[in-house]
């Protein structure tokens, strides 16, 4: 714990000015509404990346629950880590549903390890803030757009997964990868929008479920 705390103090030391102009007009836009009409502290937020900021059926989706989103596209795991002060903390959620990983491996090069380090940092985060908050990652996804990628996503996902079977009262893997492939292991173009990146209706309708089914199970622990 200690020395992930040390890792998440020198990352913010490193690269605080690239994660603060890049996103700051859409941090500043959550603060600005949350000023406005603050939501309710625990409920379940929705943060990470654009498969988050996309999701505009969400509060359909997933009804009967209380649920924000706070994504904001493009960003990695990285900038979940930054910005947790100012955009999760404040909201006090009792579950975080996690989407980040993908961006990091496509848009600066990390490695597998290096998402997987991210997320156990995010998670250390969580612990010494929000102990009482739990957090369920979903597997990264495959897409066409980023075919190429598939053998780094399996192991994230891998290392997500390792992480939630290690903690089973605070962390939870959310897996939908195979859903989304064709029978022939390739991703399904049926589920993607027209960049072959997002998720187009029929695929947030898979990742809906999915969300829903894991709620449900939650709920009966």
């Amino acid at each position: 714990m200690k020395y992930l705390l040390i890792s998440i103090v020198f990352f913010l030391f490193l690269f605080p000015a690239h994660a603060q102009q890049r996103f700051e007009p859409e941090i500043r836009k959550f603060e600005i509404l949350d000023s406005i009409s603050r939501p309710d502290t625990g409920q379940i937020l929705l943060y990470g990346s654009s498969t988050m900021r996309l999701w505009k059926t969400f509060s359909q989706d997933l009804d009967g629950y209380k649920v924000v989103n706070r994504g904001f596209g493009g960003s990695e795991m990285s900038d979940a880590i930054y910005f947790f002060d100012r955009v999760v903390l404040p909201l006090k959620p009792s579950l975080i549903l996690l989407y980040e990983g993908d961006n990091d491996l496509n848009n600066s090069k990390k490695t597998p390890e290096q998402v997987i380090r991210d997320f156990h940092a995010f998670m250390s985060l969580v612990s010494e803030k929000l102990p009482q908050t739990r957090v369920a990652v979903y597997a990264l996804r495959p897409s066409l757009a980023r075919e190429k990628l598939m053998p780094e996503q399996r192991i994230v996902n891998a290392g997500y997964k390792k992480y939630c079977d290690e903690h089973p009262q605070k962390a939870f893997y959310i897996d939908l990868y195979n859903t989304l492939l064709t029978e022939n292991g390739v991703p399904n173009g049926a589920y993607l929008a027209t960049d072959l990146l997002h998720l187009n209706e029929k695929g947030y309708a898979v990742w809906a479920k999915a969300t829903r089914d894991f709620l449900q199970s939650l709920s009966k622990l």
